[in-house]
């Protein structure tokens, strides 16, 4: 599995332009990010603080919310929030002062809390994606947040295509998010795929093999060239699901 990361790690990164370019229909799922460092020494705490407010506050529906925390990466130590799949109009409605949503928060996980983090909203792009469920059951999974060369969001929708294609064959999520955010240092794109263990994660999985089994020999250099031409860089993280 590890030399199917660094081949998909040459070959996926995304740019601004991808919202601006594609012709598909405008994504209505989104899921609300926000990256979170606890105190030193508090973690623990902080975890069964989160757990506490999300069954309170985002149990399920248009508000379900959970943890996820990062274990390699250059946010390493730090967790993520994460609100969703959900739609903009949640966003709207979403629980605030009105229902103690903000005491609460203030009152049992503030005390945690060292510093936050960038806060992102993430289009889901069902088209270019298989697994949600997969992932959602899993225990950790990788995610990229990728740049692209500009105006090159086309050709990486086909590459995204045919290794969602491939990862369905295998039983593997595949999660293709679009950023509809741009900020001078944001991605465009955000991939995520799940794994079972890290033994699994640094092995081959036979990924490559499945690719030229669907697209032919030799389809793999191909699809890597055509990654290296557009794409700018990615950056990975891998983390675990806290429930």
């Amino acid at each position: 599995m590890r030399k199917r990361i660094i081949g998909l790690a040459i070959a996926l990164c995304l740019s601004f332009a991808v919202v601006a370019q594609t012709s598909e229909k405008t994504e209505k799922t989104v899921v609300e990010s926000v990256y979170i460092l606890p105190k030193k020494g508090m973690a623990d705490e902080f975890e069964k603080a989160i757990k506490a407010h999300n069954e309170k506050f985002h149990p399920k529906g248009d508000y379900v919310a959970g943890l996820r925390r990062v274990e390699y990466g250059d946010k390493s130590g730090w967790y993520v929030w994460i609100m969703g799949p959900t739609t903009y109009a949640a966003l709207d409605s979403r629980p605030a002062k009105e229902n103690g949503h903000e005491a609460d928060w203030d009152k049992t996980v503030e005390p945690f809390v060292e510093k936050y983090g960038p806060v992102n909203l993430w289009n889901y792009n069902e088209n270019l994606s298989f697994g949600k469920d997969i992932l959602m059951n899993a225990k950790h999974y990788e995610a990229w947040a990728i740049d692209l060369k500009k105006g090159q969001y086309y050709r990486f929708k086909e590459i995204a295509i045919k290794l969602m294609k491939t990862s369905e064959k295998m039983g593997v999520a595949f999660l293709v998010f679009n950023n509809p955010l741009h900020t001078a240092h944001s991605a465009d794109v955000g991939i995520v795929w799940d794994f079972k263990s890290y033994a699994d994660w640094s092995t081959d999985d036979g990924f490559k093999k499945e690719f030229e089994k669907l697209y032919g020999e030799g389809s793999w250099q191909n699809m890597f060239n055509e990654w290296m031409d557009v794409t700018i860089d990615y950056n990975a993280e891998l983390r675990t699901i806290i429930r």
